[in-house]
């Protein structure tokens, strides 16, 4: 556990917090990593550097990667694509509300694929951009512990999906470079819309929007974004593994990170 924060006060209440939720009895492994942006200064991680599966967490690199390339113009995200050329899924997709020959574009198939977490959405954008310019982008952002060779096909779903990994450390560099380059603005806008909100936002007052992606397999419950209160944005990252009840463990994220925003937006208005 390492702790940088100009409060002594907002430290102790913020790393009990933390150390609560990671050293839950018989819950696999937890990283945690908690930083304002504004407001007090405080970082609080625990297990920050561990490398843990990413499972949709990786969209995320998905959407940075389709308008980085589209910036250097080497992608047209305005193309469109017809909804019966796209991959089919045992799950739910928003893409069924298409007719089968209506045609999207793939800036939007890139905002269903993080509004919604829709996978053939995913898989579409990932197929466009290659495993070439998905490498690229997380050497340029300096993810060094974050790797993406899976897609989210039917298949990849499984123990394969498992294969993309990543760290606290990695997915608080990625939130931050979002938070703060221009042409990131379509991924800003899909993130703090994002749909699935049962962990950090799940316990703070509607009116405090939440930038933020989560992601799921079995076992593995995560969730990275800004809470954009207007006392201070707070950045957190919750990565976990061998969770016995995903569902309790979603409830365990939103209750600590109601706490820490309390915590921290307290001592901001002092």
């Amino acid at each position: 556990m390492t702790s940088t924060v100009d409060s002594d006060g907002m430290h102790s209440a913020v790393t009990a917090q933390i150390e609560g939720f990671a050293s839950a009895t018989g819950e696999g492994v937890r990283s945690v990593l908690v930083k304002t942006l504004d407001g007090p200064r405080l970082t609080a991680t625990h297990r920050a550097d561990l490398v843990l599966p990413a499972a949709s967490l990786a969209k995320m690199i998905l959407g940075v990667a389709l308008f980085e390339s589209a910036e250097r113009g080497e992608i047209d995200p305005g193309a469109r694509v017809r909804i019966d050329s796209l991959p089919g899924t045992m799950y739910p997709s928003v893409l069924q509300a298409f007719d089968p020959d209506s045609t999207v574009s793939v800036r939007e198939l890139c905002g269903f694929a993080l509004v919604t977490s829709d996978n053939p959405a995913a898989e579409h954008v990932r197929t466009i951009l290659g495993q070439e310019r998905i490498d690229t982008t997380i050497k340029t952002l300096g993810l060094h512990s974050t790797a993406f060779p899976a897609g989210f096909s039917e298949r990849e779903l499984g123990p394969l999906g498992r294969a993309n990994t990543t760290t606290a450390e990695d997915m608080l560099r990625l939130i931050e470079y979002v938070d703060r380059a221009p042409h990131l603005e379509p991924v800003r806008r899909y993130l703090v819309n994002y749909l699935r909100n049962d962990r950090i936002p799940s316990r703070l007052d509607d009116d405090v929007p939440v930038r933020h992606k989560t992601g799921s397999l079995r076992g593995i419950v995560n969730d990275a974004g800004i809470v954009l209160h207007p006392a201070s944005r707070i950045a957190m990252v919750f990565l976990t593994d061998g969770q016995s009840d995903n569902v309790r463990t979603a409830q365990e994220i939103g209750e600590v990170s109601e706490r820490i925003v309390r915590i921290i937006t307290a001592g901001a208005a002092l």
